[in-house]
């Protein structure tokens, strides 16, 4: 009896640390549960070494005073056998939640990989952006719009620079604070007026890109190329926005953002790892979104 109460004491004295360390990597349910049950044991063997010092005296780890046989014998045999089976339920316990910390750590390895498989195809389709149309690109293009003549790609190609110059010309006319540029260009994207919320976002970020307004003015910009129905260059802005802050305020936005935008190109693989990932690093998501998610993954034909 006293081998194993000192045994048990040892041994429960190891866990609050272990579990203090465990708890970071074992959040769900289960792993919380396990570890209430844990506690519970702590607690039953507390009360075995107080009833333990009661009855004997505080010999438990005094002595060889123990003349009376009868009484231990009555107490050490059952204190034995609840001893012995604390112990297998601490060690299945411990098991139990070893076993969830090597799960916690392969699903945060899968979501390491898919991580980095999204940013590798954005970073190609920078590339493909920054660099114009490649010689294979008109024949794409043309296949997009559904016209057979050579002209189309040429017409549909060339609107693209001169939408870029009316949102520089306009960024560099707009003044004032950054909280107040930011104020209007919300203002205009509420209105519908792209433009105006695109130049805002724009003059924010050219000229104030440390200011407390930048990140929201990112994910302005982000919107309002989306909303201008050019998922590319919305795909590239809702990016640089989760990138600008991982676990910023509108991190889920932006994450779910950028799976619409590689759903609208066709990249469903694409989008369907950044939904995993949305999933993974915000399973509680702002209100909302739950459905969007979940019509977004249907879209996508993410299994």
């Amino acid at each position: 009896m006293r081998k194993h109460l000192i045994a048990l004491t040892v041994f429960a004295s190891m866990l609050p640390f272990g579990a203090a360390q465990g708890q970071p990597l074992v959040q769900s349910q289960e792993g919380i549960a396990l570890e209430n049950q844990i506690l519970q044991l702590q607690s039953q063997v507390q009360q075995l070494q107080a009833s333990g010092g009661g009855n004997n005296g505080g010999s438990v780890l005094g002595g060889a005073s123990a003349p009376a046989p009868q009484p231990s014998a009555n107490t050490g045999g059952p204190s034995g056998g609840i001893v012995a089976s604390l112990l297998n339920q601490v060690n299945e316990l411990q098991s139990q939640v070893q076993q969830l910390s090597g799960r916690v750590d392969t699903l945060q390895n899968q979501v390491d990989t898919q991580h980095a498989a999204t940013e590798k195809e954005i970073g190609d389709l920078k590339f493909q952006m920054a660099n114009g149309p490649t010689p294979g690109a008109a024949p794409a293009a043309a296949a997009g719009s559904g016209s057979g003549t050579g002209a189309a790609p040429q017409s549909s190609a060339a609107p693209a620079p001169a939408q870029v110059a009316p949102t520089q010309a306009a960024a560099a006319t707009v003044s004032g604070s950054p909280s107040t540029i930011l104020h209007d260009g919300l203002a205009a994207y509420d209105r519908h007026d792209y433009a105006s919320a695109k130049a805002a976002a724009n003059a924010i970020l050219t000229n104030a890109k440390s200011s407390p307004q930048a990140y929201r003015a990112q994910y302005l910009l982000a919107q309002s190329l989306a909303a201008e129905g050019r998922p590319q260059d919305a795909a590239i802005a809702y990016d640089n926005t989760y990138n600008f802050n991982r676990s910023g305020t509108w991190a889920p936005q932006s994450l779910l953002g950028l799976a619409s935008s590689l759903a609208d190109i066709k990249q469903d693989a694409a989008a369907c790892d950044t939904l995993a990932s949305l999933n993974s690093q915000f399973p509680t998501p702002p209100a909302g979104m739950k459905d969007k998610i979940n019509a977004l993954s249907y879209r996508a034909h993410c299994s």
